[in-house]
């Protein structure tokens, strides 16, 4: 029998209470204010956060809600869901539409249909696995960075939002990892308003933890390998703080209510909330099924455990040597201030200071070496970065996940 995603959730978070419980009650009536009578447009809307956080917002009561992913499967199965809803989300004034993330057509939309009282955007390249090759690190920022840079141009100049969300990851913090390098970059942008001109667009992020059993994750993948008969794999001795999908579009929604200015809401490290290591979550995922887990070295002994068809069920343990991985998440990045807080399971980093120049070129840089017209291969990259990022300390073993089973 399957587990539903509340039960699943819990293998990797194990908090019987909301880490958004008490911050989400107290702030009720602004979040309120914030999406009562509101027309926003969510990008990325089909993904394992975006589709949360439209499942949750969706309880208030929203003048329209606008929806555009390159998903079209999964677009379909988020308006499938709304409209069997019981309550006020079935019938939502709703768009949506099987869109990319800063493409031309794109633009022409948010010009069409805006302007909005907020933007939420969700799209995002969130491996750390693609920084495998030049070309998958080009994707990365472009998507994490660049596109985000041309979007709120052309939002300041057609005046199409009042507001600009976007979530960052904890590998922000001290990134080791291209993909965190991306997402610091982004929190930068979003300072930028935009690149210095005069506006009061408000804008947010927020820095959590992984959503457990999110789509690509490790996690998810141990439903599909359990059903396959395959071993679950799983790092040794790696460590790291886990959300549940509900407390991720909550999280979502208290950054874009509170804060502004690119500061990054974070959660506070508590006993409810700290680090848990991957391999006790296949553990647990193998106890739910009633079996009992048994960590292995190779794969060949891990099929062996599977062929007997007993009471066991094998785990592959690996050992993190692969680009770009840290031993365990942080939520504030070296040099980094807190601001005073109004939550009580949150805190606010301040958004940082950095050399807004440095960061202009390299967005020129890379928009003409999307073009065609200038060449950078990695290890420029990764200097460029740095020059940006003052706590960038790139981790290049050169082995990828694409390596792993």
């Amino acid at each position: 029998m399957e587990l539903n995603s509340i039960d699943r959730d819990f293998l990797a978070t194990k908090r019987k209470k909301l880490l958004t419980d008490e911050d989400f009650n107290l702030n009720f009536s602004k979040l309120e204010n914030h999406f009562n009578n509101k027309k926003v447009l969510i990008i990325g809307g089909s993904g394992s956060i975006g589709s949360s956080f439209v499942s949750e917002i969706s309880e208030f009561s929203l003048k329209s809600i606008h929806i555009i992913d390159p998903n079209e499967n999964g677009l379909t199965n988020l308006v499938r869901n709304l409209r069997s809803k019981d309550n006020k989300a079935s019938s939502l004034n709703l768009i949506t539409s099987p869109l990319d993330f800063g493409s031309k057509i794109t633009e022409q939309f948010i010009i069409d249909n805006g302007p909005y009282d907020f933007i939420y955007n969700f799209a995002a390249i969130k491996h750390v696995r693609s920084e495998k090759d030049l070309y998958s690190t080009m994707q990365m920022f472009d998507t994490n960075v660049v596109k985000h840079s041309n979007l709120l141009e052309k939002i300041l100049k057609e005046k199409s939002s009042k507001g600009y969300f976007s979530v960052s990851t904890d590998k922000a913090a001290n990134p080791v990892s291209l993909m965190g390098a991306s997402k610091k970059i982004m929190e930068l942008v979003l300072q930028c308003k935009h690149l210095e001109s005069e506006s009061d667009l408000i804008t947010s992020t927020t820095r959590f933890a992984n959503v457990a059993f999110s789509n690509g994750s490790l996690l998810q993948s141990f439903p599909i390998r359990f059903e396959k008969q395959e071993p679950l794999p799983s790092p040794i001795d790696i460590d790291r703080y886990f959300v549940s999908h509900k407390e991720a579009a909550q999280i979502c929604m208290l950054s874009t209510a509170s804060l502004s200015d690119g500061d990054i809401l974070v959660p506070k490290i508590s006993e409810s909330f700290k680090l848990y290591p991957i391999i006790e979550v296949a553990k647990n995922f193998i106890h739910s099924k009633n079996l009992i887990p048994v960590v292995v070295d190779t794969k060949e002994e891990a099929y062996k455990i599977i062929s007997k068809k007993n009471n066991e069920y094998p785990i592959y343990a690996t050992i993190p040597d692969t680009s770009g991985e840290k031993e365990f998440e942080e939520f504030v990045g070296s040099g980094e201030e807190l601001k005073e807080s109004e939550f009580e399971n949150f805190d606010i980093v301040k958004h940082s200071e950095f050399d807004i120049g440095k960061l202009k070129e390299f967005l020129l840089e890379f928009n003409l070496m999307l073009s065609g017209d200038k060449k950078l291969n990695k290890k420029d990259l990764v200097e460029r970065i740095k020059q940006i990022v003052k706590s960038f300390n790139h981790i290049d073993t050169g082995l990828s996940l694409d390596n792993r089973m």
